[in-house]
């Protein structure tokens, strides 16, 4: 085998290594997201769901939508007060309003340091198996002025571990959903089911990685047209 046969193999080899990685089977964490509509429904601890006398439904939508929807950007809203929430509805006559928070959870309803909050939300976007994954160990609903976690993870064997749902990578549409057993307030001990629905983006591949498999697969072209010649 000659130098050129061998380079020509050695690229081959490289770029048919590299190129699956680029475009097939990926999970990446999500870069940023916005929420564009969602529902909320509550259930009593014998499974009933509960009907939102404001609407006559067992399932009610959000009827705000917050201006700042990225939940991977950070902590959003100060407490449930109603500043900067992620959504909300009337719910029985009382705003619940959606927010997460950090430790050390505190406002006019809640005095600091009496609920502990939860990490900034983060999760992962698979574009082969269309899911979404979020960590919301963080959210909580601010109801008839009472903070209520509402969030996932708690190990109650009833709150789900992880938001999850549908995501098409082409679109970056996504729906998530998830369950989470209040433990607060009025309604402690009944289970809220919370769906969200909007655009996801993942964290994109450095450029470098682009730029490197984009040069590998050049020289194998350089390569095979000299050997037609």
């Amino acid at each position: 085998m000659n130098k050129s046969h061998l380079f020509g193999a050695v690229v081959a080899v490289v770029v048919g290594s590299l190129v699956p990685a680029l475009v097939s089977a990926n999970i990446f964490d999500i870069n940023s997201m916005s929420i564009t509509s969602g529902t909320f429904e509550l259930r009593d601890p014998s499974g009933v769901p509960v009907i939102n006398t404001d609407n006559g439904l067992g399932i009610s939508p959000f009827t705000v939508i917050g201006g700042n929807t990225n939940l991977v950007g950070g902590y959003i809203g100060n407490g449930g007060t109603g500043t900067d929430t992620i959504a909300s509805l009337s719910f029985s006559g009382a705003i619940a309003n959606m927010y997460t928070a950090a430790s050390n959870l505190g406002d006019s309803n809640s005095p600091a340091g009496t609920i502990a909050g939860g990490s900034v939300p983060f999760g992962s976007l698979d574009d082969v198996g269309n899911t979404i994954n979020i960590d919301l160990g963080s959210w909580f609903m601010n109801w008839n002025s009472n903070d209520i976690h509402t969030g996932t993870g708690k190990t109650d064997g009833v709150t789900s571990a992880f938001a999850a749902g549908a995501w098409d990578p082409v679109t970056g549409a996504f729906t998530l959903s998830w369950q989470s057993l209040t433990d607060s307030g009025p309604k402690a001990g009944f289970t809220a089911l919370i769906e969200l629905s909007g655009i996801a983006s993942p964290v994109p591949l450095p450029a470098a990685v682009w730029l490197f498999g984009s040069g590998l697969i050049g020289l194998l072209g350089v390569t095979r047209r000299k050997k037609a010649a």
